[in-house]
């Protein structure tokens, strides 16, 4: 199944899909179409063995340096673009879930990743701080007789470590 979203510039081809679509669709009329004051993820595709979420990130060069200089000031009042989107990278995350779990469409394992234009040590930034903000495996075996997401199926990268790492990890739920 191929989908081209013009609004982010991006063409993803997953053959394997049995449904891939816009999920944060902003059209009242299309089926997909949520009505909820939530945020969502970009993309979702799913397979039979597993659900990919794919939220889209595209900054300019500029914001880019902004982010990275951001670990060099210490004024917790100030404004920083990095901790913005790395709760809007997790909102984005537990909204979705909100969405699925009432659509009763949580049935299979979720990969989420966060496709951007950063370099990877700006990725592996993100990529920390989402294991550390989204409880991973069963948060407190206890009481969690499920999991809401397993720690290796997070990933904030870019086009080349998608190609390099995500396709050899997950086969058919991010190929294309």
């Amino acid at each position: 199944m191929r989908l081209d979203l013009t609004e982010e510039r991006v063409r993803m081809d997953f053959p394997n899909a049995r449904a891939l679509y816009k999920f944060d669709e902003r059209d009242r009329l299309s089926p997909t179409f949520h009505g909820a004051p939530m945020k969502a993820v970009d993309v979702l595709a799913e397979f039979p063995t597993c659900q990919l979420w794919i939220e889209i990130k595209e900054y300019t060069p500029e914001e880019i340096q902004e982010m990275k200089a951001e670990r060099d000031r210490g004024n917790p009042n100030e404004y920083h673009l990095k901790t913005w989107l790395t709760n809007n990278f997790k909102f984005k995350f537990r909204d979705t879930f909100l969405y699925r779990f009432c659509e009763e469409k949580i049935d299979l394992p979720i990969v989420y990743v966060c496709f951007t234009n950063f370099d990877s040590a700006l990725n592996s930034f993100f990529r920390s701080q989402l294991r550390i903000l989204l409880p991973t495996g069963r948060a407190n075996p206890r009481r969690w007789n499920k999991e809401l997401i397993a720690k290796d199926r997070i990933f904030v990268v870019d086009q080349d470590a998608w190609k390099r790492s995500l396709e050899a990890k997950f086969g058919e739920c991010v190929r294309y």
